[in-house]
C-alpha cells in the first residue's frame, strides 16, 4: 500500500498529505533527512523515524503512543496547542518549540505540522522537526559579543577577552588590535599561547595565576600587566577578571584597559584604580541602553539624546517608523525569523538613513532623529525613499516577507515641550499615517485636525452622557426575507451631543471602551431594553425578541451573567425576548471563561447571535463549541457584491455551512431590491436594512410591531458613481455655539456653488443644527478666507456626508464658481480614498 499519494487536481488540497494509514509510513519516514513523525487526532505518536529517537535520546519503541505534550513543559504545551489545532483544521503550520531530551537537557526545534487526509477527512498530523539548538546558541553568542563590542567602543582603551578552558577557545574584542598594535586579520587567528607572548615575560606567570584563581572558584580577580610586544611591553594595562557559567561551560572574562601615564611626577588617580565590580557595573549600565537583537540604541538612550537636543535648543525632527509585521511573523512563522526580520529592518533603516540617529522602541517600531533644520521637502523625499521598501519583498530563509512601513514626523518647535511629548506627537502622526489607504507618512501639526479635535471633545463628554440624558435607543427590525414579517429587532444606541449633534455609534463606542465607560453604558442599554419589552408586554403589543450589541470587554466582566439575570427578573421579562449580539473576535479568544459565560446565558434562555460574521478570522470550530443560534453576515459582503463577484461563492458557502449547523443567517445592510433578490438566491433566512426600515424610535416601533409585516421601499440616498466637477478644499471650524475654535482642517470635495450656497462632500459629520461657522479654503488656489454656515447634511450609502451651506459673504462665491468651471472630473470614492 503506497504511503504518499497525490490526488487528482480537483480534489487535492494544497499544503496537506493524503495518507492511506498513519502507521504505513516506515519507508518514507526513514528516508527523510529530518526527524519525522505522525500524530493521531489525540496527539499521540503513531509512527516515527530513527532520527527522532536519536534526537530525543529514546531507544527502541519507547516513543510509540507517547503524547507529544510529555516532551515539553505545560506552558509550552499551552502555547503550541492552538498551532496544533490549526493543523487539524487543514492548515500547514510552522513554529519553534522547546523540547526535553531524555537526559533532561533542552533542545530548540523548528517544527512543521501538515494535516493528513484520508478520504477528504483529516486523520492526523505529519510532523517534521529540525534541531536548531546549536544555531540558537551561536546566534545568542554572536549577539552577546556584538553587544560587548558596542560597549567597549564607547569606552576608550577598553577591550575584552573571553577564554573557555574546556574548548581551549579564545575570543578577543576588535579593540585588542589597537591595544597590541596588530592587524584585525592577525587578531582573528591569535591563539591563547600567542596571546600570552603579548604579555611581558615577568608578568605572564602573574596573569596565569589570576586565571588559576578563577578556575579554583574565585569570583573576581584583578592585576596590572605590561603588554604589547611590538612596543617592548611598554603598554601598561589594568586587568579585571570574572568567572561565569554559560550553560554547561565555564567562561572566564577579562577586561583590559590601557593606563594613561601621568605627564609629571604628581600622582593622579586613573580609571584603572576602580574595582572590578565598578567596571562590571559600568558595563551592565551600558548594556541596558542598547537593544540586544539589533544593536541599536533603545528607547531610554534615544530619549536622552532628544532631551540633550532640547536643552541645547538644537533643531531636530523625530521620525516614528513602524514596519507593522513582527507580531504576525512571530506568531505564524516563529521568533527566530522574527529576530532576523528585526535585524534586516534595522539594517535597512541605518543604510537608508546613514546621517540619522536610529533607535528601536518596541517590536518593529523604530525612531530616528534628523538634526538638520526643518526642511519639509527634504523630509518628504526621505520618507518616499523609505516607503519604497513596501513595494519589495524581504527574503528570510525561503520566506518572502512584505513590510507595511508607515512614518510619523514631529518637528521640534523650540517651545516648552518634553522629549516624551515629542515622541507622543510623532506617534500620533504615525497613527494617522496608518489610517491611509496605503502606508504613508504624516507630519504632526500643533493645530489638531478636525477629526482629532472632535474625538477629543467627545471623549470629554462621554462620561456624563448618561447623567445628562443624552443617550437614547433606536430599533431596526430584522424581517423574513420572503414575507417581510418582523422576526426580531436590534436595539441601536444613539448619542445626541449638545454641541456636535447626533453622534453615530461607530464614533463613540470605541471611545467608551478606551475610556472604560463601556460597563455603565452597557448596563444602561440592558436596562432600557428590558424596560421597553416590559412596556410592550403590558400594552399587549405583539412582541418580538430585541437584541443588544455586547462589548467584548463587557462579556469578560465576572458579574455580567448575574447582571443580566437580575435585570430580567426586575422587569419580569422572559429570557426568550432578549438576544445578545457578539463580535466573532470574542470567540477567538479560546477562553474557558468566555465559553462558560456564553453557556450560562444560553441556559437562561437567551439567544446568542454572531455579528459581523466574515469580517475577521472566522472560525468554524467556534460555531461547534459555542451555543450560537444565528449568524449576521458582515455588511461588507453586501457592499462588495456589485464590484466583486468572488463574494458570491463565499456567501453561498457560509449560508450552506450555517444550515448544516442549524443556524439562521441574517444579511445586514440591505438597501436595494437588487440586493434583496441576490440574498434570496443565496437562500438567506432574514435581512436587515434601510430597504425595509430605518432605525426608529420607540413610538414608531410600536406602530411597526402592530403592523407586523413590512414592505421593501428603496429610500437610501446613493452616492454618485460618475465623475463630478470637483474642487479640492479644506474646512475648519472657527466658531461653535458662540465660542471661537482653533483647529486644523479636514479634506472636502466641492461639487457645486451658486452665488448664495456651496455644496460639498466630507467624511465627517458636523453639527449643522447648532450655531456653527466654518472656514473654507481651496487647496490649489490662493484666496481670502471664505466663511460658510452649513444648513443641511445627508448621509450617503457609502458613509460619506453631503452638505449644503450658505456663504456668510456672498461676494466670496465668485472665486469658487469660477474655479468649478475649469475643474477636473473626479469620482467621489476615489477622492476620499486618496485623502
Amino acid at each position: 500500500m503506497p504511503f504518499f499519494k497525490k490526488k487528482n487536481t480537483e480534489s487535492f488540497i494544497n499544503g496537506s498529505l493524503d495518507f492511506k494509514q498513519l502507521v504505513d509510513a516506515t519507508h518514507f519516514l526513514e528516508n527523510h533527512p529530518d526527524a519525522v513523525y505522525t500524530l493521531n487526532l489525540e496527539g499521540q505518536i503513531v509512527s516515527y523515524n530513527q532520527k527522532l529517537s536519536l534526537l530525543l535520546g529514546y531507544g527502541g519503541k519507547k516513543l510509540h503512543h507517547q503524547h507529544f505534550s510529555e516532551f515539553i513543559t505545560p506552558a509550552e504545551a499551552k502555547r503550541i496547542a492552538p498551532l496544533k489545532q490549526r493543523a487539524l483544521t487543514g492548515e500547514t503550520v510552522h513554529f519553534t518549540a522547546e523540547v526535553a531530551h531524555h537526559d533532561g537537557h533542552r533542545l530548540t526545534m523548528n517544527v512543521t505540522n501538515i494535516p493528513i487526509y484520508q478520504n477528504h477527512v483529516i486523520i492526523g498530523v505529519y510532523g517534521i522537526a529540525r534541531d536548531i539548538t546549536q544555531h540558537i546558541q551561536l546566534r545568542l553568542q554572536h549577539t552577546r559579543l556584538s553587544a560587548k563590542e558596542q560597549l567597549t567602543a564607547s569606552l576608550p582603551g577598553l577591550a575584552f577577552f573571553e577564554y573557555e578552558t574546556t574548548r581551549d577557545r579564545l575570543t578577543l574584542s576588535a579593540h585588542f588590535a589597537s591595544l597590541l598594535d596588530i592587524s584585525q586579520h592577525r587578531l582573528a587567528s591569535l591563539e591563547y599561547d600567542e596571546f600570552l607572548l603579548e604579555i611581558h615575560p615577568d608578568d605572564r606567570s602573574h596573569f596565569k595565576q589570576q586565571l588559576t584563581l578563577l578556575q579554583a572558584g574565585e569570583p573576581t580577580v584583578s592585576c596590572s600587566l605590561r603588554m604589547n610586544q611590538t612596543r617592548d611591553y611598554t603598554q601598561e594595562v589594568s586587568c579585571h577578571g570574572l568567572r561565569s557559567e554559560d550553560g554547561s561551560e565555564e567562561l572566564f572574562s577579562f577586561l583590559f584597559q590601557s593606563v594613561v601615564k601621568p605627564t609629571d611626577k604628581t600622582e593622579i588617580e586613573c580609571p584603572s584604580d576602580r574595582t572590578s565590580l565598578e567596571q562590571q557595573e559600568d558595563i551592565r549600565k551600558l548594556s541596558l541602553l542598547y537593544d540586544q537583537v539589533t544593536g541599536l540604541p533603545n528607547r531610554t538612550l534615544f530619549m536622552e539624546e532628544v532631551e540633550h537636543l532640547i536643552r541645547t535648543d538644537h533643531p531636530f525632527t523625530i521620525l516614528s517608523l513602524d514596519f507593522n509585521q513582527l507580531h504576525r511573523i512571530n506568531e505564524q512563522i516563529g521568533y527566530d525569523i522574527g529576530d532576523q526580520w528585526l535585524r534586516q529592518t534595522s539594517r535597512y533603516l541605518t543604510e537608508t538613513l546613514p546621517d540619522l540617529y536610529c533607535a528601536r522602541l518596541t517590536g518593529d517600531h523604530y525612531a530616528a532623529l534628523s538634526t538638520q533644520p526643518f526642511d519639509e521637502v527634504a523630509l518628504k523625499a526621505m520618507c518616499l525613499d523609505l516607503l519604497a521598501l513596501n513595494t519589495t519583498r524581504i527574503q528570510i530563509e525561503g520566506y518572502e516577507l512584505a513590510a507595511e512601513l508607515a512614518i510619523g514626523l514631529s518637528p521640534f518647535q523650540h517651545d516648552e515641550t518634553t522629549a516624551t511629548e515629542l515622541l507622543h506627537t510623532a506617534s500620533r502622526a504615525l497613527s494617522r499615517a496608518k489610517l491611509k489607504a496605503q502606508s504613508a507618512y504624516e507630519f504632526y501639526t500643533s493645530q489638531l485636525d478636525l477629526e482629532i479635535y472632535r474625538r477629543h471633545q467627545l471623549e470629554q463628554s462621554l462620561r456624563n452622557a448618561i447623567q445628562q440624558d443624552e443617550l437614547f435607543l433606536e430599533y431596526q427590525p430584522k424581517v423574513d426575507i420572503w414575507s417581510g414579517q418582523i422576526l426580531t429587532c436590534e436595539a441601536l444606541i444613539r448619542w445626541d451631543h449638545p454641541e456636535w449633534g447626533r453622534i453615530p455609534p461607530q464614533d463613540f463606542i470605541p471611545l467608551s471602551e478606551e475610556g472604560h465607560c463601556y460597563l455603565p453604558i452597557g448596563e444602561w442599554v440592558l436596562e432600557t431594553v428590558c424596560r421597553t419589552i416590559q412596556s410592550l408586554l403590558q400594552q399587549q403589543i405583539p412582541v418580538v425578541p430585541i437584541s443588544i450589541n455586547l462589548s467584548s470587554k463587557q462579556l469578560l466582566h465576572r458579574d455580567f451573567v448575574d447582571t443580566v439575570r437580575t435585570c430580567l427578573h426586575r422587569y419580569q421579562v422572559p429570557a426568550r425576548y432578549l438576544q445578545l449580539e457578539l463580535q466573532e473576535s470574542v470567540l477567538l479568544r479560546e477562553s474557558e471563561f468566555v465559553k462558560e459565560t456564553l453557556q450560562q446565558l444560553h441556559q437562561l434562555g437567551i439567544q446568542l447571535i454572531l455579528d459581523g460574521y466574515g469580517s475577521g478570522v472566522s472560525s468554524l470550530s467556534s460555531l461547534q463549541t459555542h451555543p450560537i443560534s444565528s449568524l449576521k453576515l458582515d455588511r461588507s459582503f453586501v457592499a462588495r457584491l456589485e464590484e466583486d463577484e468572488r463574494s458570491i461563492p463565499l456567501i453561498k458557502s457560509i449560508v450552506y455551512l450555517a444550515k448544516e449547523f442549524q443556524l439562521s443567517v441574517v444579511a445586514e445592510g440591505i438597501e436595494t431590491l437588487q440586493q434583496l433578490d441576490q440574498f434570496r438566491d443565496f437562500e438567506c433566512h432574514a435581512v436587515q436594512g434601510y430597504l425595509f426600515s430605518r432605525p426608529v424610535g420607540i413610538e414608531h416601533l410600536r406602530l411597526l410591531l402592530k403592523q407586523g409585516v413590512l414592505q421593501p421601499v428603496e429610500s437610501m440616498k446613493k452616492s454618485p458613481k460618475k465623475p463630478l466637477p470637483s474642487l479640492h478644499g479644506l474646512i475648519s471650524i472657527t466658531r461653535l455655539n458662540g465660542k471661537d475654535v482653533n483647529v486644523g482642517a479636514s479634506p472636502i470635495l466641492i461639487t457645486r456653488s451658486t452665488n448664495r450656497s456651496v455644496h460639498f462632500y466630507a467624511s465627517i459629520r458636523l453639527p449643522v443644527d447648532h450655531q456653527i461657522e466654518l472656514s473654507l479654503q481651496l487647496t490649489d488656489i490662493v484666496h481670502p478666507k471664505t466663511l460658510i454656515e452649513p444648513l443641511a447634511v445627508t448621509e450617503l450609502d457609502n458613509g460619506l456626508f453631503h452638505y449644503s451651506a450658505d456663504y456668510k459673504i456672498r461676494a466670496q462665491s465668485g472665486q469658487i464658481m469660477k474655479a468649478l468651471e475649469t475643474s477636473e472630473q473626479l469620482k467621489l470614492d476615489e477622492f476620499f480614498m486618496l485623502s
